[in-house]
């Protein structure tokens, strides 16, 4: 994942002459630009983390603890019960 910290951001805008840029000013044009929403996958006080791939744009799935592959292999081949 790609990522820039608020200071490295706020140095190359001043080097682009846009003038001070910080966590607010971020967010406020974060909110007016769905253009930059895309590229954008989240955003504190310290850092952006853009989006690398389509991918995270699809919802973290959680470990609902239920069976990995491995288990259900074991299950699979499992010869006792015969």
């Amino acid at each position: 994942m790609a990522a820039l910290s608020m200071i490295k951001l706020d140095k190359f805008m001043q080097n682009q002459g846009r003038g001070e840029f910080n966590f607010e000013v971020f967010k406020a044009a974060y909110d007016a630009d769905p253009r930059l929403q895309k590229l954008v996958k989240n955003f504190d006080d310290d850092k952006v983390e853009f989006k690398s791939s389509e991918m995270d744009d699809l919802p973290q799935t959680k470990d609902d603890g239920g069976d990995t592959v491995n288990q259900m292999a074991k299950r699979a081949v499992d010869l006792d019960d015969l």
